[in-house]
């Protein structure tokens, strides 16, 4: 009986330790949605290049996505989201919160990280207006913590 009773806590535990540690990532995730909402222009000095594509994927859906690559400096401990203005019911694209950090090295192969997500969409794909915010924050070549925003409109 004693064991059937160890073995249930055990399994209490582990599971309330992964509700706290989701709980930790959604909170982080919320948080910077939030804060990536308030900005209004890219910060002066990003240390890699940041490129927009949008894609038809078919007649009701456009896929966007953020690369970032081209590091000038190693850059570690990466953690990026990204936000759109329209209208969704989807969560918006991230690295490093809910799965591991990512690292990028100056001359790195494969060197970037790319952030995708799908708008519902049906007009002309030239005429969509979209707003997106990306926010990347970083270890610098000097273990320094940085966050660098990037702001573009459609």
């Amino acid at each position: 009986m004693k064991k059937y009773l160890i073995i249930l806590l055990l399994v209490l535990l582990f599971c309330g330790c992964n509700n706290n540690k989701e709980d930790e990532y959604l909170k982080t995730y919320n948080n910077y949605i939030d804060e990536v909402k308030k900005i209004d222009k890219s910060s002066e000095d990003i240390p890699f290049d940041i490129s927009l594509e949008f894609d038809r994927l078919t007649d009701k859906e456009v896929r966007y996505q953020v690369i970032i690559d081209n590091v000038k400096e190693d850059i570690t401990d990466v953690e990026a989201v990204m936000y759109h203005d329209l209208k969704t019911d989807d969560i918006f694209p991230s690295i490093g919160i809910f799965d591991e950090k990512q690292n990028l090295k100056v001359g790195q192969k494969p060197a970037g990280i790319i952030l995708v997500g799908y708008i519902d969409y049906t007009g002309d794909i030239n005429e969509l207006k979209c707003n997106i915010k990306v926010l990347v924050k970083y270890k610098d070549s000097n273990n320094k913590n940085k966050k660098v925003y990037y702001v573009t409109k459609k």
